[in-house]
């Protein structure tokens, strides 16, 4: 009997331990670490939690970097000073140089072309015989037909050979002055309110680049082609040169309206900004300012500053989209990527 009691006592002393160390283990996995005793962390004793960006102390790792006076934060942009140049509204147009001054050579009689005398590019004197025309039909004999210049020149067209068959009603032969040169083009409608004589051109061509020659407006069609809605124009160039020749394809900026000597900006300077026109000026804090401008005469590559501006003013060319007033700035070579 006292052996089953003793039995009991152990059974009770065991389980009593299990539910201890049971009580134990649980408690461990609620608190695996006691405070202030785990592991060191990357910035101190053990357990303490680091500090966020929003509460670094003041001068620490999180604090929010300001314009270094030195530029060391400033935005790269390029900016250029305002300055007096010649500011010019055109369109641009191509044409075909021609000779103003030419007349179509025709023969009295048909027949057939059995001589010529000239050649492309030749010069002439008037009644300088030209051609010589057969009329004789078959079974019949006639004398020679003459062809000649009506005028004196160089002869820009031959259209026929010899041994082809000509009619009074084909021209055989054109002259032209080609000391009298002519660019001949053709001005969309709605620019046609532009147009006056007198109006100047800059002039390129193909065969000779880099180089502009200057062209004025000496004569305006006054009626417009209704099936392409433009209006001939006649431009002379102003200094002759040798190797313009006739046929030749002509580049134009004909200038519409123009302002000399203004105060401009390049046109990327120039922004809308809720209606108003703005460029980005750099202070003598190396700082952006916005400022209001009025502008006149403007073109794709200039703008002429009327109001806002003073000569000599650095404004921002690029590098604009991430400005304000008061951004620390620094001017510097070649292209600033946005």
């Amino acid at each position: 009997m006292a052996e089953t009691k003793t039995g009991d006592r152990i059974i009770q002393v065991i389980l009593l331990i299990l539910i201890a160390a049971g009580i134990g283990v649980i408690g461990f996995l609620k608190n695996p670490e006691p405070a202030g005793t785990g592991a060191p962390g990357p910035g101190g004793q053990g357990g303490q939690r680091p500090q966020s960006a929003q509460t670094a102390p003041s001068g620490g790792e999180g604090q929010r970097s300001r314009p270094d006076p030195a530029g060391g934060n400033a935005i790269a942009v390029e900016a250029v000073p305002v300055q007096r140049t010649d500011v010019f509204r055109y369109i641009r147009v191509n044409g075909d140089v021609t000779v103003d001054n030419s007349v179509d050579i025709f023969s009295d009689t048909g027949g057939e072309l059995v001589s010529a005398n000239i050649s492309l590019g030749d010069r002439v004197s008037k009644n300088e015989i030209l051609f010589m025309v057969d009329p004789s039909l078959p079974g019949q004999n006639y004398s020679l037909s003459t062809v000649r210049s009506t005028i004196s020149g160089t002869v820009i067209n031959l259209p026929y050979k010899v041994g082809s068959k000509v009619t009074t009603g084909n021209a055989v032969a054109t002259i032209g002055d080609l000391n009298d040169l002519m660019i001949l083009t053709y001005i969309p409608e709605r620019f046609v309110a532009t147009l006056t004589e007198g109006l100047t051109a800059d002039v390129s061509f193909d065969a000779f680049p880099g180089e502009v020659f200057k062209a004025r407006i000496t004569e305006i069609n006054p009626v417009m082609d209704t099936t392409t809605r433009t209006l001939s124009v006649k431009l002379e160039l102003l200094n002759r040169d040798e190797r313009i020749r006739p046929g030749m394809f002509a580049s134009m900026r004909l200038i519409t309206e123009e302002s000399r000597n203004t105060l401009s900006v390049p046109s990327q300077a120039v922004l809308s900004y809720y209606g108003d026109s703005v460029v980005y000026r750099i202070n003598d804090k190396n700082q952006a300012e916005r400022i209001r401008i009025t502008t006149g005469l403007t073109s794709d590559e200039q703008v002429e500053i009327l109001e806002g501006l003073e000569e000599g003013d650095r404004v921002i060319t690029q590098g604009q989209s991430n400005l304000t007033t008061g951004t620390a700035v620094r001017a510097v070579d070649g292209n600033i990527k946005e």
